[in-house]
């Protein structure tokens, strides 16, 4: 080496400059590298996003009352042990510009400024999820907290939220130093102006400010623009797009692991593409363990999510696809598929279930689904990419206390980053008390092994934490990393310690005339939207508001300004008196107007605040919304079983008779479906119709139930109904008969007529695809749904789908005799019918020549050829594509032209349906449907045929030689009839009258069509309805619906009954009955019984009675009611003697007794129920003759004493016996009870008669007035 060196001299010096130039790069570039070795930023991956616009205070009348609701998941206000998510999925789009106050001098770290891009051409890409996940890379090691560590990464994003017609919010999200874009079309526009707002999202904003915003159009200069406002938007003559680009420039501020503050400038660039097309967005909806889930495609691009296994159960994914936007009404759903990346394909439905799974040996598996669509004659593609994950399931659940007992706790997500606010007043003198556990599936197999804040290493359990206050607030930056098995993970809280500070709006508003106050509240940097206020609970649109500063540290704290911006105004903001002032709410268009309030403060110590309010203003209709549905009132379904619903809203123009439809995805219209109380999503489209599926719900105990559908329906101009109806629920098994059904072919347009009726037996929860295998071939389908009773024996059934469970679509029919070769119907190439369109109108005509119908089928196939539908070969048996290649089959429910838009595995039949297979040339144009475009081109249809019967309605348009031709099919005549009248004949039929023509008439007379009945203002009992041709009028008496109210007892019962005919009502007064009793049947407690009322059952007091019990049956019962004694009262019940003949029962405990019945003597003549002895046979005797212990009863006659032989007691007259006393009296003496009494002598012929005394000696007469003398 030496010699070397001694050869080479000038290698030393090359060497020891590779030397240092190695340790140079080796400190430098580690550091260089350290922002790219972060974890993923979720904000970087954030493409347009929808965002759901969050509803909060709640309001009597609908106005918006009550506390505003944080849309953050900080979990500062949680409920007590409350498990709050942190939100790192989707970013909240109104969190407001706060920069933090800083604790150190900032370390500035600004971005080069590039110079302005062309954005003309700019690709506005795709809608990718905004949090992809880290794919399995792990994170690296945390390292010491005294380490020097870089900074976290920058949560932010900024949202830019548009309003599509004016009033529908949508909004995208873009990282810094990105550009996102979406797609605008001309019809979203409010008048060719976009409202628009800007706002910083994610964990960061409140922590970063905006410094600057731009708007370019094309590749013209950018124009310096507020932060919410409205910019103008055209598309160029002859362009298919034009660009528009927002550019928002910012400033956040952040602490390292150090707790140094560091400052950084970011932009975002928005490019939203102008375009034309059609506006059909697709929305998959699913059902998570927790909560509904969305993701919105729009036309023919895609949109990628995350599905974590621990959010659905077992990983059954339950779905449906929903239309969105203008064309949502014409869309079709045709087809959906998907492919995972192991290989695995199948077929989809509108609504059903996909079971996801792990690939082999992996966490994840990837399902792509695409799904085709079409709508104005266009196909449309959707993609949605589906990550399944059923990895790693941990979290770090961080447990603070506040004051200092109340548990409050916060989910992150393994390396995820979740913020928090805490207040001060939450909080003693800062303290801060916490825990922290990991929860998950993979929690038993992880530990924590490390935790810092800002630095500065926290115990991995718990422990408690000084906190510091400063000006504006402070934030604090935990990190905390642990070990699950070979993997190494992080979880960081951004912690946000600030003053308490709020803002509460308060308003009044009327309800039925009476004044209602109502408030808003809303934190910092938050929006919080009022209940709608409608223009009847405002005078004149007049909103006096009231704005005060609410919290712990309101004092310091003082409002700057209140703006309002108007969708309803000029697009620029109103500046408005603070803190309390007036303003006008504005409709736009007649329409929800949203009434934007940004309300800013600031406190003494610089602090700036922010705080807005939405108020959506509306007017309220005095129509009434006509809600039409399949199911009635009262009807029976098959609980646990699909039962498909049709649901039609709609207001009507009483002059025009133009319908306005509500639908569920329509702008400014709403249409809700609840069964038993839950909401039910639409799962598809039939023109106006909105498609539901409902799955009533078996009872706990029993087999039925009764359940609620209510519907309600609003439409743009707050017009408004609601409907209710019962439907009695059955619990059957699958395959039960629950009804009959009939079923036809219909091959009208083809010149075959209509086959059937087949009569069906509708099984429960049996598809169509099954009735039609059945039916129609006769096919076995098995247990439980076997084979139909009769069937059409048809030979030929070709149908797409897996299995006829899943996506069945007919594809062709036949008798075996092959109708295809039977049918009217042209094909191969139009060139050969003709080089012009003169030429094939000819060969037309001549075709049908002899046909029935002949200029019905000629026109039809005139309207196919003006609509440019190709032709293609016949073939024998009759398929889609036989004749034209929009020819096919549909199916129909009613019988008419309802078709459903769904597969017919997805339709299940109910009681009385008719189900028709209907073939057709054009799409569903000539047989009635509107399901989609294909198929009309620019001509339309002015013939068809349903069921038989065919229709032709020409529209004549002037041609350039004078004479007249449909626009449609192309007929062509002299006369248009353009000034023509109808004549009324008298015979329930009129016909047409050209003015034109000398009174000649036009066509065959037809019958009246009359409009629907109105009430006659000249008859009350009558309606009367007009015939919308002639104007003949027909009238009617009223049908008012028969009632089964009944009366009731104490009160009068008014009705109100509406004509079936014509909707007039009229009030019937049902008089009170009173009470009557239910004699059928008794009603008892242990003491007594009674009756109840047979209408309002309450009890009858008059008829209330004691039990009177008696021997019946064997058993001691009430002789009323059949209560038995025993089932009140286990007391003894015994039988007490009342008299020779007779006893009473009696019981020991209660007291209770019975009637008096007669001894039952047995052969010893003792009563066998109360032991009372017989008493022996008395011989006839004369009881006064035996009379013993009589006494005297002092009436100088009688005495009473007992009967010696019977023992009756007895009243006898005296036996005297009589001893004289001297020549006057005698004594009297009853030889029975020897009562005495003086008497004097009853002297006859000398001797008294009774004691026969007799005077010795003459008696000298008395005399003592000396009449007499001596003889």
């Amino acid at each position: 080496m030496t010699k070397l060196f001694e050869k080479y001299p000038w290698l030393k010096s090359v060497g020891c400059g590779i030397l240092v130039l190695a340790l140079v790069l080796s400190i430098c570039l580690p550091l260089m590298g350290m922002r790219s070795a972060e974890p993923d930023n979720p904000i970087l991956q954030a493409e347009p996003q929808e965002i759901t616009v969050l509803q909060a205070g709640k309001a009597p009348g609908g106005a918006g009352s009550g506390d505003g609701v944080e849309t953050s998941g900080s979990g500062a206000n949680g409920d007590t042990d409350s498990d709050l998510q942190g939100d790192v999925e989707q970013p909240d789009p109104n969190e407001a510009d706060n920069e933090a106050g800083q604790d150190t001098e900032p370390e500035t770290v600004p971005q080069e400024q590039p110079t302005q891009p062309d954005y003309s051409e700019a690709d506005i890409g795709t809608n990718t999820d905004s949090n992809q996940g880290n794919d399995g890379e792990e994170a690296g090691e945390t390292g010491e907290a005294d380490e020097d560590l870089p900074l976290a990464p920058l949560d932010l994003g900024a949202a830019l939220t548009w309003y599509k017609y004016g009033s529908e919010a949508t909004s995208i999200v873009c990282a810094p130093g990105q550009s996102v874009g979406k797609r605008v079309l001309l019809a979203q526009l409010d008048n060719g102006s976009l409202p628009y707002s800007l706002d910083l999202t994610g964990l960061d904003a409140q922590d970063a400010v905006i410094t600057g915003a731009f708007f370019v159009r094309g590749n013209e200069v950018e124009t310096p623009i507020d932060t919410r406002g409205a910019v103008p938007m055209s598309l160029p003559d002859g362009a298919e797009f034009q660009n528009y680009v927002f550019i928002v420039q910012a400033t956040a501020t952040q602490k390292n692991q150090k707790g140094e503050t560091v400052k950084t400038d970011v932009q975002f660039t928005f490019i939203l593409r102008l375009e034309s097309g059609i506006d059909l967005d697709l929305q998959l909806n699913w059902q998570t363990l927790t909560a509904p889930a969305q993701a919105t495609c729009f036309a023919n691009s895609s949109v990628s999510r995350t599905i974590k296994g621990d959010t659905i159960q077992d990983g059954l994914f339950q779905y449906d696809f929903s239309f969105l936007g203008e064309s949502a009404r014409e869309a079709e759903f045709v087809s959906a598929d998907y492919r995972a990346t192991d290989g695995e394909t199948g077929v989809l439905t509108q609504s059903g279930t996909l079971q996801m799974a792990p690939a082999d040996g992996q966490d994840t598996e990837t399902y792509s689904i695409t799904v085709t669509a079409r709508v104005s004659g266009q196909t449309i593609r959707y993609n949605f990419v589906l990550t399944y994950e059923d990895g790693l399931d941990l979290q770090l659940q961080f447990t603070w206390y506040k004051k200092p007992v109340t548990a409050q706790n916060l989910l992150c997500d393994a390396d995820k980053r979740v913020n928090l606010t805490i207040k001060h007043n939450q909080l003693d003198n800062g303290l801060l008390d916490y825990r922290f556990a990991l929860k998950g599936k993979s929690a038993s197999d992880a530990q924590i092994l490390s935790a810092t804040i800002d630095g500065t290493a926290l115990n991995t359990e718990k422990g408690s934490y000084q906190l510091q206050s400063a000006e504006g607030g402070t934030t604090y930056t935990i990190l905390v990393t642990a070990k699950v098995k070979e993997k190494t993970v992080a979880f960081t809280v951004t912690l946000r310690y600030q003053s308490d500070v709020s803002l509460k709006m308060t308003y009044s508003i009327l309800n039925k005339g009476v004044e209602t106050p109502c408030s808003l509240t809303c934190e910092n940097g938050k929006t919080v939207t009022a209940d709608p206020i409608y223009d009847d609970q405002l005078m004149d649109g007049l909103l006096t508001y009231q704005f005060s500063i609410q919290g712990e540290d309101a004092g310091n704290v003082t409002i700057s300004s209140v703006k309002c911006y108007q969708t309803g105004g000029d697009g620029n903001s109103l500046t408005l008196t603070a803190p309390d002032g007036s303003i006008t709410l504005l409709l736009r268009e007649k329409k929800t107007g949203n009434n934007l309030f940004t309300v800013a403060a600031s406190s003494a110590d610089g602090t700036n605040y922010e705080f807005k309010f939405n108020l959506p203003y509306k007017h309220r209709g005095d129509k009434e919304v006509k809600i039409k549905i399949n199911l009635d009132d009262g009807m029976t379904v098959t609980n646990d079983t699909d039962v498909n619903l049709n649901v039609e809203a709609w207001t009507e123009d009483e002059a025009t008779g133009q319908r306005t439809y509500s639908l569920a995805s329509g702008t400014d219209t709403e249409l809700t479906v609840t069964l038993d109380g839950e909401t039910v999503r639409s799962s598809g489209m039939s023109g106006t119709i909105q498609q539901y599926v409902l799955r009533p719900k078996n009872p706990e105990a029993g087999d039925k139930l009764v359940h609620t559908l209510k519907i309600y329906a609003e439409d743009a101009y707050g017009n408004s109904n609601t409907l209710e109806i019962k439907l009695n629920g059955e619990r059957v098994q699958k395959g039960q008969k629950i009804g009959e059904a009939q079923i036809y072919i219909d091959l009208s347009v083809v010149g075959l007529g209509t086959y059937g009726p087949v009569s069906y037996d509708v099984l429960a929860d049996e598809p169509v695809s099954y009735v039609v295998l059945k039916a129609i071939l006769g096919r076995d389908m098995g247990e439980p749904f076997g084979t139909a009773k009769t069937s059409l024996g048809w030979a030929t059934c070709d149908y797409s789908g897996t299995t006829p469970e899943t996506g069945f679509y007919l594809r062709a029919l036949d008798d075996g005799n092959n109708l295809g070769n039977r049918a009217e119907a042209l094909s191969g190439d139009w060139s050969s019918y003709g080089a012009d369109a003169a030429s094939v109108y000819t060969a037309i005509d001549q075709y049908f020549q002899g046909s029935a119908h002949k200029e019905e089928k000629a026109a039809l196939w005139r309207c196919i050829y003006n609509n440019k539908i190709p032709l293609t070969p016949a073939s024998g048996i009759l398929g889609e594509q036989a004749f034209t290649i929009y020819s096919g089959w549909l199916y129909s429910i009613g019988g008419e032209t309802f078709y459903p838009g769904t597969s017919m595995s997805n339709w299940r039949l109910k009681d009385h349906d008719t189900l028709v297979l209907r073939y057709t040339l054009a799409c569903g144009w000539d047989v009635g449907a509107t399901m989609g475009s294909e198929g009309k081109g620019s001509a339309g249809y002015c013939a068809g045929c349903t069921n038989g019967t065919w229709w032709v309605n020409h529209t004549f348009q002037k041609q350039k030689d004078g004479t007249y031709a449909c626009t449609a099919c192309g007929l062509t005549q002299d006369c248009p009839h353009t000034n023509s009248h109808w004549k009324d004949l008298g015979n329930g039929s009129c016909i047409q009258i050209c003015d034109d023509e000398n009174g000649k008439e036009i066509g065959e007379a037809k019958a009246h069509e009359f409009g629907s009945y109105t009430a006659d203002p000249e008859h009350e009992n009558q309606h009367v309805r007009t015939c919308k041709n002639c104007g003949a009028k027909e009238t009617g008496e009223h049908r008012w619906p028969s009632t089964t109210a009944q009366a009731k007892c104490e009160e009068d019962v008014t009705l109100t009954l509406t004509c079936e005919d014509c909707g007039a009502t009229k009030e019937e007064t049902i008089p009170a009955a009173g009470h009557e009793a239910d004699l059928s049947s008794w009603h008892k407690d242990e003491s007594s019984h009674w009756h109840i009322c047979v209408r309002c059952q309450k009890e009858l007091p008059e008829t209330k009675a004691s039990h009177q019990y008696a021997l019946l049956y064997g058993t001691w019962r009430c002789t009323d009611c059949f209560a038995k004694h025993s089932e009140a009262c286990t007391g003894e019940v015994k039988a007490t003697s009342l008299n020779e003949t007779s006893h009473q029962w009696s019981c020991t405990s209660c007291n209770a007794v019975s009637g008096v019945e007669e001894h039952h003597f047995d052969e010893s003549g003792i009563c066998t129920d109360c032991g009372h002895t017989k008493a022996p046979e008395i011989p006839e005797h004369n009881c006064a003759d035996h009379i013993q212990g009589a006494t005297d009863n002092g009436d100088g006659s009688t005495h009473t004493g007992t009967c010696s032989i019977c023992g009756k007691s007895v009243t006898a007259a005296h036996t005297f016996h009589y001893t004289p006393n001297d020549e006057h009296t005698h004594t009297a003496t009853c030889s029975i009870c020897a009562a005495s009494a003086a008497q004097e002598h009853d002297m006859v012929n000398g001797s008294c008669a009774l004691c026969y005394y007799t005077p010795i000696g003459p008696t000298e007469p008395t005399d003592p007035e000396g009449e007499y003398t001596d003889e």
